[in-house]
């Protein structure tokens, strides 16, 4: 082989090399989102695009009485032009009833001010809900070849929501590199170990639009103001010391 050959080949590896570098560094710069038009949600997708991942975002229709959140996330996502997808898995409302959030046969509750916003939290539960939704993300991941995926589970819900701890985080992660045969795949709640109050410091910093995100789970016209969600609104920016754009009808 002459010298010229050798050096032609060289050349070619090296930029092979440098190929799959670059190749690695964008891959692990793109996530996939499990987004609701919560402030979580919210935060969690300005987070990302500042940390400079290439954001995409998955809402989903469980069946939930009302539509709101999902406008909400496409006001969030639109506002720094991520890509959001909708997902309809309406039909599982016909197989995952009790909750107050899709069951018409079972009222949300109201909370009064002095009570704790968690003690009803219990009927909002929807059974396995963070395992559908992040198994229907990592498929997407994987489809196009994202290594991260995360949701915007916190230390507030721990109490309540089994699929918001971080034991249930680590395992479902391990259980994913198993069924993908990727190690590299990460699954996170990065607020996992922050209250509401911590994350709307956070999104505060971040410039996030918080008037321009729903929590509320009756769905009027404004936030009702007296669910446990609207409760735990109303004490996350009063803790935070933010000032709350949202109107209440109580």
């Amino acid at each position: 082989m002459s010298r010229k050959s050798g050096i032609h080949i060289a050349c070619l590896n090296y930029f092979d090399h440098l190929g799959l570098i670059n190749n690695r560094i964008m891959r692990q710069k793109r996530a996939v989102l499990s987004v609701s038009g919560g402030i979580d949600s919210a935060t969690l997708v300005y987070k990302a695009v500042k940390e400079g991942y290439e954001t995409r975002a998955l809402t989903f229709i469980y069946g939930q009485k009302h539509k709101k959140e999902i406008e909400y996330a496409k006001r969030i996502c639109t506002g720094l032009n991520v890509i959001h997808k909708v997902i309809d898995l309406s039909p599982l409302k016909e197989i995952l009833s009790g909750s107050a959030l899709t069951d018409s046969s079972v009222e949300v509750p109201e909370v009064p001010e002095t009570s704790e916003y968690y003690e009803t939290l219990s009927t909002t539960i929807v059974p396995n809900r963070n395992s559908i939704f992040l198994s229907i993300a990592i498929g997407y991941a994987v489809s196009i070849k994202a290594d991260h995926v995360f949701f915007g589970a916190h230390l507030s819900d721990r109490g309540v929501y089994p699929d918001c701890r971080r034991e249930f985080v680590e395992a479902f992660e391990r259980a994913e590199r198993l069924a993908n045969d990727n190690k590299q795949l990460v699954v996170a709640a990065p607020f996992i170990d922050m209250y509401k109050s911590q994350i709307i410091k956070l999104g505060t910093e971040l410039g996030v639009p918080y008037k321009d995100t729903w929590s509320c789970y009756k769905g009027g016209k404004v936030h009702c103001g007296v669910c446990s969600s609207c409760r735990e609104r109303k004490r996350g920016f009063e803790e935070a010391g933010a000032f709350d754009p949202t109107e209440y009808e109580r």
